[in-house]
């Protein structure tokens, strides 16, 4: 089917070329069409992982609160992503293991991708390498395809060792082998009516086997397990405004019992992001509101389609926070890894 993909980019770029472009609304229509041609025009990749190349710049954050050190969260270095591979878009959500060095992340057009990130002598983030992608699979082995089966949203490595995806559009968690990406099975997900396109955004392990956490995107916070959700936070009744902050990724705390959230606002008016960082103190009964906020930030400061969280325990004991941005296949967006030590 390779063969057709020089025709078809061609059939395509001719007809963006002929939209005027007025902004981000023409871009956009431009990035889809690229998604449409990367998901249907080329044959799925081996069922083996795949070595990658990628270049990484570093990345100013822009935001003097968030790097002089009197804040919550003190700015650790970041990177832009970048890689001649034309699938290597779409990076929704990133988890660590234990090392926290080396990482998986997930791509909404069903791929599963993992790598290590490279720390510089002052231990800020520096670059990324040893980047892998093989297909995220069905329970018969083919790779996911259509963008209803495909699209990834949260993931979340648990304590048992598995992978734990989270779904939109047909919303599902399912369970991989880290290693291989064999498919090994599906979790139960709560009992809530997510529309198709806004589901469990955030998932996140608990320290319990067979137990994690997820949040939807609209709103909803649960606590999952083997045969049942219990809900800890219900949704809003009405869905969030246009320019309100949704969730997009949850991370439980390596060292205490906390989760983080990543919350995103879109304002289409300006076309730019606001962006923030919370912990969420559950068990702290003694706390009348559990939401902290430890940062917010937006334009002049780096902002993007932030979309994943991860807390990794630093060698000093305490926490680190990474945060991954989704170009949505998009020329004016960017692929940026972010880190943040928490004070």
């Amino acid at each position: 089917m390779r063969k057709y993909v020089g025709p078809l980019l061609a059939v395509l770029v001719a007809a963006c070329a002929t939209t005027p472009e007025v902004g981000w609304q023409a871009r956009h229509a431009a990035s889809e069409a690229l998604r449409e041609a990367v998901r249907f025009a080329e044959d799925p990749l081996p069922d083996a992982w795949t070595q990658v190349a990628v270049t990484t710049t570093p990345v100013p954050l822009n935001a003097p609160a968030l790097e002089d050190g009197s804040g919550a969260l003190v700015y650790a270095g970041g990177v832009e992503i970048r890689s001649g591979f034309n699938r290597l878009h779409g990076l929704s959500d990133i988890d660590f293991a234990a090392d926290g060095l080396s990482f998986w992340s997930i791509v909404d057009e069903g791929l599963l991708v993992r790598g290590r990130i490279v720390l510089g002598a002052d231990g800020r983030l520096a670059s990324v390498e040893g980047v892998e992608v093989r297909p995220l699979e069905d329970p018969d082995g083919q790779p996911l395809i259509p963008k209803y089966l495909a699209d990834a949203e949260g993931m979340a490595l648990t304590p048992e060792g598995d992978l734990l995806v989270s779904f939109e559009r047909q919303h599902r968690v399912w369970r991989y082998d880290p290693d291989t990406g064999a498919w090994l099975g599906e979790r139960v997900i709560p009992d809530h009516a997510f529309t198709e396109n806004d589901g469990m955004e955030g998932i996140a392990a608990a320290r319990e086997p067979g137990v994690w956490w997820a949040t939807g995107e609209n709103g909803g916070w649960w606590r999952c397990r083997l045969d049942a959700c219990d809900t800890i936070m219900s949704p809003p009744t009405a869905a969030p405004g246009e320019d309100a902050l949704r969730v997009t990724s949850l991370d439980a705390n390596p060292v205490a019992d906390t989760l983080f959230v990543l919350e995103r606002a879109y304002h289409a008016s300006r076309n730019t992001n606001t962006i923030r960082i919370s912990q969420l103190h559950g068990a702290d009964q003694s706390r009348s509101d559990p939401w902290e906020r430890l940062a917010e930030f937006t334009a002049p400061a780096t902002v993007d389609n932030f979309e994943g969280i991860a807390a990794v325990r630093r060698p000093d004991g305490g926490v680190r926070l990474y945060i991954l941005s989704d170009d949505n296949f998009n020329e004016s967006q960017r692929t940026l890894l972010m880190a943040f030590d928490v004070r």
